[in-house]
């Protein structure tokens, strides 16, 4: 199972270190599902969403928005933990 979902980042620091970090950690959280990014606001490719090298290179700010490609069994489950977390960004 595929689930796609945009996510604008609403932290007023963007998707700095830390809280990429935690996204990465989220993502890795499960072994079974791909998790695919990218920067909707700049045309960006798709980062694996478990690296954090690669996902610190979307360089999202304040506003823009991610594009999520999140797949396998637990997709579901994976994408709402996601949206919460990217939903408390202050």
């Amino acid at each position: 199972m595929a689930i796609e979902m945009d996510i604008e980042i609403n932290g007023k620091h963007g998707l700095h270190v830390r809280p990429c970090a935690s996204l990465v950690k989220i993502c890795n959280s499960d072994p079974e599902v791909k998790v695919k990014i990218k920067n909707t606001s700049d045309n960006s490719p798709y980062v694996d969403g478990k690296s954090m090298m690669q996902v610190s290179t979307l360089r999202a700010s304040y506003g823009q928005t991610l594009h999520f490609v999140i797949e396998g069994n637990n997709a579901t489950q994976l994408a709402e933990r996601i949206a919460e977390f990217l939903s408390r960004l202050d």
